[in-house]
């Protein structure tokens, strides 16, 4: 599967049986939704639909690396620190550009994941306190 930042070969990152994909140039990950959502949900966050999140109808994202769609930006997070990863509307694939330099296997890739999602639904969180 290539990277649908910068067109190189993934490699997986196996375990917990789960796979996810790096991109060994730009550091991006690419996680199944299903995959995602176990990962949010044993780490006692909301799943990825109640993330929250605005679609950004103007980023230009690439294609989806499975199904060949163009892919939705979604951002979050607070104005001064904005986050933003890329979905399949097809096959609900998720990827997460170039904050993962890091993950060398999936315990560190899940860490770093679980991190970006608490930013990424901050605002929402203190706005409900």
């Amino acid at each position: 599967m290539n990277c649908p930042a910068c067109n190189v070969e993934m490699a997986d990152l196996e375990g917990d049986d789960m796979t996810l994909r790096k991109c060994g140039e730009c550091g991006g990950l690419w996680i199944d939704v299903a995959d995602l959502n176990r990962v949010l949900l044993h780490s006692n966050l909301p799943g990825l639909e109640s993330q929250g999140g605005k679609v950004d109808a103007e980023a230009l994202t690439g294609q989806c690396p499975e199904c060949q769609v163009d892919l939705v930006r979604v951002t979050g997070g607070d104005r001064q620190h904005p986050l933003s990863y890329d979905t399949c509307e097809s096959c609900g694939g998720i990827f997460l550009e170039s904050e993962f330099q890091d993950a060398t296997d999936v315990k560190v890739a899940v860490k770093e994941i679980v991190d970006f999602f608490k930013a990424f639904s901050a605002k929402k969180k203190s706005a409900a306190v």
